[in-house]
């Protein structure tokens, strides 16, 4: 029953972020829209092109955080590690690949999004931070276990049993994150920049 519910933990994660993060900046042509004061004729023309310009950068972010996050799309795909009692050798091999292949999915998306630049909006930078915050801790643990377990001695059996348990409280993290998106501060605001970018509309399928 608990590899079943790591196995829903990651693909309800890799598909809810897919739905649930594709966007930046609802709100901002709004704000420069009401910013701007009757226009004397002389004025009118810079205010389109600011706008268009903000909407461009605002989209162009978007975008970039999508990408960042597409990686996530293989958590979905993931089969969990079939372990036969008293193989060993057949349980390290399983769990280090499963842990691996988690690492290989979530610490690029960490990665890329500590690498992306500051955002437009503050709710950008709210979502970006919601999101290193669900899945570093994630990237982390596995990253760690796997380390350890590829350390070990082949008979250390104590060794596997510790990745397993990491990997258990991985699938916990990626549960969590599935749940915490949904709620995360600043993906409301995001959505309808993000609904025309090509790497958002990728993450929806």
């Amino acid at each position: 029953m608990r590899q079943k519910a790591s196995r829903l933990a990651i693909a309800t994660a890799g598909l809810g972020l897919a739905l649930s993060l594709t966007a930046c900046g609802a709100d901002q042509p709004a704000a420069n829209n009401t910013a701007a004061p009757t226009p004397a004729p002389s004025a009118a023309s810079p205010a389109p092109s600011s706008a268009a310009a903000a909407d461009a950068a605002t989209g162009a972010w978007v975008n970039d955080f999508c990408g960042a996050l597409s990686p996530l799309a293989e958590l979905g795909q993931l089969q969990p590690p079939e372990m036969q009692p008293g193989d060993l050798a057949g349980a390290r091999s399983a769990v280090g690949d499963f842990l691996g292949k988690i690492e290989g999915s979530v610490g690029p998306v960490v990665d890329d999004l500590e690498k992306l630049g500051t955002a437009p909006m503050q709710a950008g930078e709210d979502a970006k931070a919601s999101v290193l915050e669900l899945f570093k801790p994630v990237r982390d643990e596995a990253k760690s276990a796997k380390e350890k377990l590829d350390a070990a001695p082949a008979s250390d059996a104590n060794a596997v049993k510790e990745a397993a348990t990491s990997l258990q409280n991985v699938g916990q993290g990626l549960q969590k994150a599935s749940t915490g998106m949904s709620s995360a501060k600043g993906t409301a605001e995001v959505e309808a920049a993000g609904k025309d970018q090509p790497n958002c509309q990728k993450l929806n399928g």
